[in-house]
């Protein structure tokens, strides 16, 4: 007889108890609770900086996933099921990055608050402009298939303001008498990213210089395609990963074929994740004489203050560390963006067309991005 575990018993249990006391109701609808902060589960840390950063003290925050894990296997709890049948508001990334625990979550805990198509279910990715969208979708050929693309877009530079926006979107229609005060937290978070998108473009043309003055692209490995993004936003290409292919365990073939590429691109460090973190990594990078390069893929609620944008800082210039770049100061990127803003008023007083049509999708922040870099890292092989 096949033994079902503890864990999953208990999660069936808690499962039943749930669909009795709250059936497939709205019993914790925000609109039922006056003035009580809105409950919001989300799934990363990253989303729930967002959530707090808008809306303040009218949201109380409870984050699924803990640091280090591999997001695309988080194990469903028990508390978890708790926390989502009461949520007034759920936030996922989206693009198919939580696709193995979250549609399972959603549907045990039996709250129509946060089903899909309600104002309380936040797909926050929904909408971007993915790399790597595979060509045809064969688990035959990768264990993590990933229909709608490359989905860590919580490392890109431009997912937050697009999650910032989707979060927005939601807690004004859950909580309208609060708007004003969510729109206006929305803008003073605006402001704080606006700053810290022009010290990222000045260092990323730093590194377009330094690449330049080396007389070669810069390159770096990878574990698994997690850091792309920001990869692509500072210029650097991926010469190979570990893993043969998304979620697949790298075989002595693959390995002895990515050594020859690696030293041939002289790849100076490997990127890995803390899940990903194993001798296997570092036997290749010791192979090469490159470093380990340990990076968060998700921020960290640990209560040191760090939110999206200082995290995505963090990263961005321990990338650039990798190839002697350091990043601007204070004192420069005020007096760049100074420039900026200086350059934009010239061409509005020059007639630049104030009626053309605004993309406001979630890709309008290419148009800062578009004259640093190439927008996204090259598939690696």
């Amino acid at each position: 007889m096949k033994r079902i575990s503890f864990g999953l018993r208990a999660g069936y249990l808690l499962a039943a108890v749930l669909s009795l006391s709250i059936g497939t109701s709205d019993a914790h609808a925000a609109g039922n609770r006056a003035d009580e902060p809105l409950d919001v589960v989300v799934t990363i840390a990253d989303l729930g900086d967002l959530a707090r950063q808008i809306g303040g003290e009218r949201v109380d925050v409870t984050i699924l996933a803990r640091p280090g894990q591999n997001l695309h296997a988080v194990r469903v709890k028990p508390s978890h099921l708790v926390a989502v049948s009461r949520a007034d508001a759920f936030v996922q990334v989206g693009l198919a990055l939580e696709h193995a625990w979250v549609p399972g979550l959603l549907e045990a805990a039996r709250n129509a608050s946060v089903a899909p198509g309600r104002p309380g279910f936040v797909d926050a990715g929904a909408g971007y402009r993915a790399i790597q969208v595979p060509e045809r979708l064969d688990r035959a050929v990768a264990a993590d298939v990933h229909p709608l693309g490359n989905p860590h877009i919580n490392m890109a530079v431009d997912g937050g303001p697009l999650f910032a926006k989707r979060i927005l979107a939601s807690l004004v229609e859950l909580a309208p008498d609060h708007a004003e005060e969510f729109r206006a937290r929305h803008e003073q978070w605006m402001e704080r990213y606006e700053f810290a998108l022009v010290r990222w473009t000045v260092l990323a043309e730093r590194m377009a210089a330094a690449e330049e003055k080396s007389g070669g692209a810069f390159y770096v490995a990878e574990f698994h395609n997690e850091y792309d993004y920001l990869l692509g936003f500072l210029g650097v290409d991926v010469a190979a990963t570990v893993e043969p292919a998304p979620g697949l365990p790298p075989t002595p073939g693959h390995l002895r074929s990515i050594d020859e590429i690696l030293r041939r691109h002289e790849v100076p460090a490997v990127l890995t994740a803390p899940w990903s973190d194993n001798s296997t990594t570092r036997r290749v990078a010791r192979s090469i004489d490159a470093e380990v390069v340990v990076l968060p893929t998700m921020l960290t609620d640990d209560g040191s203050g760090l939110d999206w944008i200082g995290w995505v800082d963090g990263l961005l210039v321990r990338i650039a560390g990798i190839f002697s770049v350091e990043p601007p100061s204070h004192d420069q990127v005020r007096t760049r963006r100074a420039e900026v803003e200086r350059e934009a008023a010239a061409a509005a007083d020059a007639g630049r067309d104030a009626d053309a049509p605004v993309d406001e999708g979630p890709s309008s922040y290419e148009g800062a991005l578009a004259p640093v870099r190439r927008g996204t890292a090259t598939d690696s092989m």
